[in-house]
């Protein structure tokens, strides 16, 4: 993903939040957030809280058997990981 890089504006915007130690969400330099991780009735899921913030993340994996040409080359094949914030 590429990233899009920050304006004049904004970046001295950042520099003096980091300096006077501000954070927009109103918490210090070292506040942290509750986190809490609890893992789903499916194989792979899990869900992780972070504050009010919800994520689920998913993954799965296959294992394909080789072609009959080349017996030692079977994969595991890695699905596409899913995460879904809210």
């Amino acid at each position: 993903m590429k990233e899009t890089p920050l304006s004049n504006c904004e970046r001295r915007f950042l520099l003096r939040a980091i300096e006077e130690k501000k954070r927009l969400d109103g918490r210090q330099t070292y506040d942290y957030r509750n986190i809490r991780i609890s893992f789903g009735t499916d194989y792979g899921c899990c869900i992780v809280e972070l504050g009010k913030t919800r994520v689920l993340g998913q993954v799965s994996c296959e294992l394909v058997s080789p072609k009959l040409n080349r017996a030692t080359e079977g994969l595991a094949n890695t699905c596409r990981p899913t995460f879904i914030k809210s």
